[in-house]
Parts: C-alpha cells; sequence; structure tokens
C-alpha cells in the first residue's frame, strides 16, 4: 500500500503518559489524531467477560469496532496520522498503515500510582463516602481483572514496537525523544497539508 503521509503509533499501560504525548505530538506535526478509546468495546463489557477474554488467551479482534480498521486506513491516505492505540502493531490492518510504532514503557505500580493521584485530586469527589466507595471496588478490579489485562498488554504489544521510550522520564524528555524519532520520517511542516490536529468523529 502506498503511504504518502506517516502514521505514528503511541502506545503503552494506562498512565503511561501515552494521551499526553500523542495529542501533544499531534499538534506539533499539525496531523489528525486518532485514539482508539472511541473504538474500544471490552471495557463496556462486565468483569466476567473481560475474564473469559483472557482465558482466551486476549483475542485483540474482540477489543474495538472494526469500522476503525476501514477510518485508520482512509486518514492515513489523507495526511499524517498520530493513533494513540493500546495496540500498536497486533492488528495487521493497523501495522499494514503504521509507519512507526512507539511504546511508552513505565511499571504497573508507577502506571497504577499516576492513575490514583489523577483520580483523587482534591475537587474530584463531592465527599470521602463518595471517593472511598469508589475506591474499594476500583482496587478490587484492578487486581483481579485490570492488571491482568495491562501485562498481557505489555507481553504482546511492547516487543512489535520501533521504538521504547522511558515513561518515568520527565514529560519534556519524553516530547523531544518522540520528536527525534519522528523527525527522521516526516518533511517540515510547511510542507504538509493534513487535516486539523482533532480526534475523528465518529
Amino acid at each position: 500500500m502506498s503511504r504518502p503521509h506517516p502514521v505514528i503509533a503511541i502506545s503503552g499501560i494506562p498512565g503511561a503518559g501515552k494521551s499526553r504525548a500523542a495529542l501533544g505530538l499531534a499538534r506539533r506535526l499539525g496531523a489528525t489524531y486518532l485514539p482508539f478509546d472511541d473504538f474500544e468495546t471490552l471495557t463496556q463489557r462486565d468483569a466476567a467477560h473481560a475474564l473469559d477474554w483472557l482465558s482466551r488467551d486476549a483475542p485483540w479482534a474482540e477489543m474495538y469496532d472494526p469500522a476503525l480498521d476501514g477510518i485508520l486506513t482512509a486518514l492515513a491516505v489523507q495526511g499524517p496520522v498520530v493513533f494513540e492505540t493500546p495496540l500498536g502493531r497486533i492488528p495487521p490492518n493497523h501495522s499494514a498503515v503504521i509507519t512507526c510504532a512507539i511504546w511508552i514503557d513505565v511499571d504497573l505500580d508507577i502506571a497504577l500510582a499516576r492513575q490514583l493521584t489523577k483520580a483523587l485530586a482534591p475537587g474530584e469527589w463531592a465527599s470521602p463516602t463518595e471517593m472511598s466507595d469508589w475506591l474499594g471496588p476500583f482496587l478490587e478490579n484492578y487486581q483481579g481483572v485490570v492488571r491482568p489485562c495491562l501485562a498481557k498488554q505489555a507481553e504482546q504489544v511492547r516487543p512489535l514496537s520501533d521504538h521504547i521510550l522511558d515513561g518515568t522520564l520527565s514529560s519534556s524528555a519524553v516530547d523531544a525523544a518522540i520528536d527525534r524519532i519522528v523527525g527522521c520520517l516526516t518533511p517540515p511542516r510547511s510542507e504538509l497539508t493534513p487535516p486539523s490536529a482533532m480526534a475523528m468523529e465518529r
């Protein structure tokens, strides 16, 4: 397939910083930002379904709306794309259009601490009781379902990535590393004529 424009996939477990990094890169490139979360289906189901999915070796095709395949392909023809995805190069239809896959690496415990810091920030909850009612089930679900899913993600996606970055570095250091990688793939911004850096509307 002819790819006149680069597609940069940014992956990592929740809490690695991939959303911030991907959005920032899309703005700097003037590229289309495509978030996998707009097409994700697994977390819409209950914990029993997620455990069953894990027991079947986590088939990636069940994780998202198949409409994503065609949208990613179409966007890749129109202009540069920054694709924020947990799956990296795993889906063959995605790997076929991805120019460069970057994995932002961070330990599960650090990622969890970041998520909790954000979730428990002042002003996020109406009362301590409301926060407590959320926190207990979240941590229980994390141990039994979410953590095994994230471990599976890292096990499968990380080895297929073209570049692995240290997600414990500062945001500016991560951005600089991504810019060095992407700078070898893209022409100067003045030569690009992509859609605006906005998420694709469904």
